[in-house]
């Protein structure tokens, strides 16, 4: 057996476990925050399944097809990126089977996400744009005149 087989091999039951999280999650919520607590759930809360099984969704066939392949599953970039949203995803919720207010750490990858990207556009961009000097055209005749000028008092300097 390979290197990239036994890597898939592991990769496919880590996959798995957060897969069964995911799913003990979610009953725990429905169970909890739906059923339990009834009364005092809204609509928003049934609502609220929708986004985070979508985003269940997507990182789970995401990181199932990285798995799969044999690639390695704590690489940077997106595979990171989806990896951050489902372990945020599994905290807001279970978090949100007591406390409304859960919802709102939904919202700071987003807003770091924008910082991180308006920074970046502010310092690559937008900056070395306004920040550029403009060169003035400059006429060719007046140029040598402060040159020779120049030379000269260089020369009278040179000759005390």
């Amino acid at each position: 057996m390979g290197n990239a087989a036994k890597r898939a091999v592991k990769n496919i039951r880590i996959v798995q476990q957060h897969g069964l999280a995911i799913l003990l999650i979610n009953v725990i919520f429905i169970g909890w925050r739906l059923y339990r607590n009834r009364l005092t759930a809204s609509w928003a809360h049934y609502a609220s399944l929708l986004p985070t099984s979508a985003v269940y969704a997507f990182g789970y066939r995401l990181l199932k097809a990285q798995a799969e392949d044999g690639s390695e599953l704590f690489q940077k970039g997106l595979v990171e990126y989806c990896w951050d949203m489902v372990w945020v995803t599994m905290f807001v919720q279970l978090l949100a089977c007591y406390t409304e207010w859960a919802w709102v750490l939904y919202s700071i990858p987003p807003a770091i996400g924008s910082c991180y990207g308006g920074y970046t556009l502010w310092m690559r961009v937008v900056y070395p744009w306004i920040s550029k000097v403009d060169s003035l055209p400059e006429d060719d005749d007046a140029m040598a005149k402060r040159k020779a000028k120049a030379e000269r008092q260089m020369r009278r300097q040179k000759g005390k």
